[in-house]
């Protein structure tokens, strides 16, 4: 055997690759650049956020204000529509309102000279305000006084409506609705 004490038991290889080319001693620069261009983004990316959150904030606030005078512009709205609807209202309520001495007229000029009007009541429905409710009490009279105050009544084109009379005595009471038509 041999003198030494230690056998080297490697035995050469020729089937090793070779060593790394000098470009891959990039790669740790590379790895170190990656790493403060992640950090650069990062920063950039928390100061965006932040920013977003600070446009965010006013943005809310400016909601909130512009909710606030939509608030204000809707109510005044609503009060200008109920102030519209009222006006609408009593323009309706007008344009029904006819001229109510006419009707008087004609009744009183219906009636002969020894007939008495006792009562003679006018008075508007405030549902349908064109309509009128007469309510008249002739005394001494007939039923052709009451044919004669219709036809002056036809005459400024309002016709009777479900008439009711009844006699009592020398009274006559009639009660009808007064429908204007119009031509």
């Amino acid at each position: 055997m041999s003198n030494y004490i230690c056998h080297d038991f490697k035995t050469p290889r020729t089937d090793t690759s070779r060593r790394l080319p000098d470009t891959f001693k990039a790669i740790p620069v590379l790895f170190y650049l990656s790493l403060v261009g992640a950090a650069y983004f990062m920063t950039m990316d928390w100061l965006a956020y932040k920013h977003a959150q600070k446009e965010k904030g006013e943005a809310e606030v400016r909601k909130t204000a512009v909710e606030e005078a939509k608030k204000k512009l809707d109510e005044e709205k609503a009060a200008l529509d109920l102030e519209t609807a009222r006006a609408e209202a009593l323009a309706k309520w007008i344009e029904g309102a006819r001229n109510i001495q006419p009707i008087s007229v004609a009744i009183a000029r219906a009636m002969p000279l020894e007939v008495r009007l006792s009562d003679l009541t006018i008075e508007r429905s405030e549902q349908v305000p064109s309509n009128l409710a007469l309510s008249v009490r002739i005394n001494g009279g007939s039923v052709s006084e009451i044919g004669m105050m219709e036809t002056g009544l036809s005459r400024l084109q309002y016709r009777s409506f479900s008439p009711q009379q009844s006699k009592d005595g020398e009274i006559i009471e009639y009660r009808s609705t007064l429908v204007r038509q119009d031509p």
